[in-house]
């Protein structure tokens, strides 16, 4: 780590943990930061809790075997409450203090999504284009859907209502009792996460649009591009920040979809936002980039992580983790 680097784009190293010491070749497929803890997963199934403000581990463990198919990391409500990670076709609850089991829920079909938990239930999208919401803690389904296309897109809570969008094109939105509030239609799949501000929902898809919907199923606006889009939206105060291909990232009014600004020597996702900058990623470099203009404010080398994660979107404490599962923690500055 080059320590003027991390301080260009407004961070300093905290602490670096190992929390995969036990596994002979780690392979990491989860990080999740909380304000008290932060979550990581290898592909053997192994779960490590480390404190997230000392790097220690608090507790490790292994849930199932090497096979097994994760689909995500979240909690029951805030800090101190447990753990959920789900896998295609079961649910754990765990402990946060000791990782002891609380509770172990199969699925009624396979899932292919990650599970959104809203009011005691799991909604998850299936493979045969299934939406399901199952009653945890007493292993049966509350309500189903059948739509077309298969679903590999997390839900996404928008306003009041929950969003699923299939391969296919259908975009639904649910109320929590499982009936349809509103529905419409995109030309094409996802090969990346919806996004939400509460208000409406943003979808980059596979049919070079960008687009965004009221959480009845109205269409607010549609960008056209010259190429499928493969990377997740972001809401940042009145804009929607997304890298759209050929026009590099770009930030768009969040309630018509005009262009404000792009920059096509720019490309990735955005992972934060620091001091009012996007922090970018794209696999190689971390660029800060700001989010009034899109001037690059900075560029970093940020080769050999693997994932990076915060404990919050903005201004939130940074972790990133390499393929050898060592984890670092870099505070704001």
């Amino acid at each position: 780590m080059v320590h003027e680097d991390w301080a260009k784009l407004g961070y300093r190293l905290d602490w670096v943990g190992f929390p995969f010491a036990g596994v002979r070749t780690p392979k990491p497929v989860a990080l999740v930061a909380f304000d008290d803890l932060v979550i990581t997963q290898d592909a053997s199934s192994a779960v490590t809790v480390l404190e997230a403000s000392t790097g220690s581990r608090r507790w490790s463990t292994d849930l199932t075997g090497p096979n097994t198919r994760w689909l995500g990391i979240s909690r029951l409500g805030g800090d101190p409450a447990p753990l959920l990670i789900a896998a295609d076709t079961e649910a754990f609850v765990l402990a946060p203090g000791t990782g002891n089991l609380l509770s172990r829920d199969r699925f009624e079909q396979v899932i292919s999504t990650p599970a959104l938990l809203t009011n005691g239930l799991l909604v998850a999208g299936t493979p045969t284009g299934r939406v399901q919401a199952h009653l945890l803690g007493k292993g049966l389904s509350a309500w189903g859907f059948i739509s077309n296309g298969a679903f590999s897109a997390p839900p996404t809570r928008v306003g009041q209502a929950i969003a699923m969008i299939s391969q296919a094109g259908d975009v639904l939105f649910f109320a929590n009792n499982g009936s349809l509030v509103g529905r419409a239609r995109i030309f094409g799949g996802l090969d990346a996460d919806p996004a939400s501000d509460g208000e409406r929902l943003a979808i980059a898809s596979r049919d070079q649009s960008l687009w965004a919907f009221a959480p009845n199923g109205t269409l607010l606006w549609r960008y056209r591009t010259s190429n499928p889009l493969a990377h997740t939206p972001r809401f940042y105060q009145d804009q929607v920040v997304c890298d759209l291909g050929a026009e590099g990232l770009s930030a768009l009014d969040s309630a018509q979809g005009t262009v404000r600004w792009s920059n096509k020597s720019v490309h990735g996702e955005v992972i934060a936002v620091r001091a009012g900058h996007l922090v970018v990623w794209d696999k190689s470099n971390l660029t800060l980039v700001d989010a009034k203009t899109g001037d690059v404010l900075a560029k970093v080398p940020a080769a050999g992580i693997l994932k990076f994660g915060t404990s919050k979107f903005e201004d939130g404490d940074l972790f990133a983790i390499a393929p050898n599962g060592s984890l670092a923690k870099f505070l704001p500055r």
